[in-house]
C-alpha cells in the first residue's frame, strides 16, 4: 500500500511539473505583442550636371524606431518579418525618358556595402511617376531573412540606389515602403 501511495504520489508530482513547466511557456507567449506597420523613406535623387550615362549613387538610412510602436517595443522585439517591400517613383522633373539601370540594396550599419540586392533594368522615370506604378521587390527568402536581421538586430537597414541614369539634370524621389510584421515581449 505505501508503494501504491508512493506511485501515486511520484505521478502526482510529475503531472504537476509538467503542468507548470507547460504552463511557464503559455504565460511566456501570452504577454507578446504581434503587430503590422510600414516602414516608409523618400529617397530625394537630383544631378544637376547636364550627360548622359551619368552614375548616380546614394545611401540613407531607414530608422525603424521612427514608427512610434516600434519605438515604444525596441527593447522588446523578437523579431521582424518583411512582408513586402515596394518602391514607387512619387516626384520627377528633368528630361524627357531619362532611365535609371542598376542595383537597389540593402545593408548594415556600416554603410560600406550593400548585402541584399536586386538589378532594375531601364526603369523609364518619368513613366513610371505620371503611371504613378508601384513596384515590388522580389528577393529570395535567404535575402528577406538578412534584412529582417539588420531590423531586429539594429533596428535599422541602410537603403543603396547605385546605377546610371542615361540623361541628365533630372531629380526625382524614391519613395520606398516595407510592408512588416513585429513581434515583441510586451513586458
Amino acid at each position: 500500500m505505501k508503494t501504491l501511495t508512493l506511485r501515486c504520489l511520484s505521478a502526482g508530482m510529475l503531472f504537476l511539473t509538467a503542468t507548470l513547466l507547460a504552463s511557464c511557456n503559455l504565460f511566456d507567449k501570452a504577454d507578446d505583442v504581434a503587430f503590422n506597420t510600414t516602414l516608409d523613406h523618400d529617397i530625394e535623387a537630383s544631378e544637376s550636371t547636364s550627360g548622359t550615362n551619368v552614375t548616380y549613387q546614394q545611401v540613407i538610412t531607414l530608422d525603424a524606431t521612427s514608427d512610434s510602436e516600434i519605438s515604444r517595443y525596441k527593447d522588446k522585439i523578437k523579431g521582424f518579418e518583411v512582408n513586402k517591400i515596394k518602391y514607387t517613383i512619387s516626384s520627377y522633373s528633368g528630361a524627357f525618358a531619362t532611365k535609371f539601370t542598376g542595383k537597389f540594396g540593402f545593408g548594415d550599419e556600416s554603410g560600406t556595402s550593400y548585402t541584399v540586392s536586386t538589378t532594375i533594368t531601364d526603369l523609364d522615370l518619368q513613366a513610371a511617376y505620371t503611371a504613378g506604378t508601384v513596384y515590388e521587390l522580389t528577393l529570395p527568402v535567404t535575402e528577406v531573412a538578412k534584412i529582417e536581421a539588420m531590423l531586429r538586430d539594429k533596428k535599422e537597414v541602410k537603403i543603396y540606389v547605385d546605377g546610371t541614369l542615361s540623361q541628365t539634370p533630372v531629380a526625382f524621389t524614391i519613395s520606398v515602403s516595407l510592408d512588416v510584421s513585429i513581434q515583441a515581449d510586451a513586458l
